[in-house]
């Protein structure tokens, strides 16, 4: 007897390790987490299946939450797709839960706000145990001033001067949401939260209030940046990939 499947589409949550891969996006023929995925899925469905990310993340970026949906024609349980797709995946990319959503449900329009964390670690020497997912700076950083300056980037600005070039851009006009930085004995954390992110931006901000950690910029200077919209007046480098982290999507109610 035959049974009509219609399409579903399904959203589901996963955590990966990416300091192996090119970033999310499909990128040629490079090795990226989303035609890891895709992969797989077409070993479980038998199918080619295209899968829709909440977010492009930088060659070498991992993500403790990050979210796909993907559309199949399929009677298994939604709970259950996360526990077999896990069965093919690498242990660098693991799912975390699945569910349905409605045939309609747009995942990026629906995104609220992303959380990304950056990892610094300071002091005479470099630490092999920190130096694996976070990044040395060398001497002891003011996170105080560091504090200071983050604060004068919450609100909804123009973050021409902290994101670099990408000819996509339609306004560089972002919302930073919240900016905290925490010290954890030697290592430092930066939490970053907006309604969207520009090219490199966390990197650049990351870079910016290191700056601002070693008393080469102030809470005047990140004023002036914002003020003149222009990236080649920051001093600040673009921080490496390996301290960078999605940490949180926080979906719309």
């Amino acid at each position: 007897m035959w049974y009509n499947v219609t399409m579903r589409r399904f959203l589901v949550k996963v955590q990966f390790n990416g300091k192996q891969y090119a970033g999310f996006q499909i990128n040629g023929d490079k090795k990226t987490i989303q035609l890891e995925i895709e992969n797989c899925l077409q070993k479980l469905f038998g199918e080619k299946i295209t899968i829709a990310g909440c977010s492009r993340t930088d060659s070498g970026v991992s993500a403790k939450e990050f979210y796909f949906t993907f559309d199949a024609e399929t009677k298994l349980p939604a709970d259950r797709i996360c526990f077999k797709l896990n069965r093919f995946l690498p242990n660098e990319i693991q799912c975390q839960q699945s569910s349905e959503v409605d045939a309609k449900f747009n995942l990026r329009a629906n995104i609220e706000s992303k959380t990304y964390e950056y990892s610094v670690y300071d002091g005479m020497h470099i630490q092999p145990l920190l130096n694996r997912d976070a990044v040395f700076v060398e001497g002891k950083l003011d996170v105080l001033n560091m504090q200071k300056c983050a604060n004068m980037l919450v609100g909804k600005h123009n973050f021409k001067s902290f994101c670099n070039y990408n000819d996509d851009v339609k306004t560089y006009t972002r919302n930073l949401i919240e900016a905290k930085v925490v010290r954890f004995g030697d290592l430092i954390k930066i939490y970053l939260t907006a309604d969207g992110f520009l090219y490199n931006m966390v990197r650049v901000v990351a870079g910016t209030l290191v700056e601002c950690g070693k008393g080469n910029l102030g809470t005047k200077d990140i004023e002036n940046l914002l003020k003149i919209c222009d990236r080649s007046q920051n001093i600040a480098k673009t921080m490496s990939p390996k301290g960078l982290v999605l940490e949180k999507v926080c979906f719309k109610k």
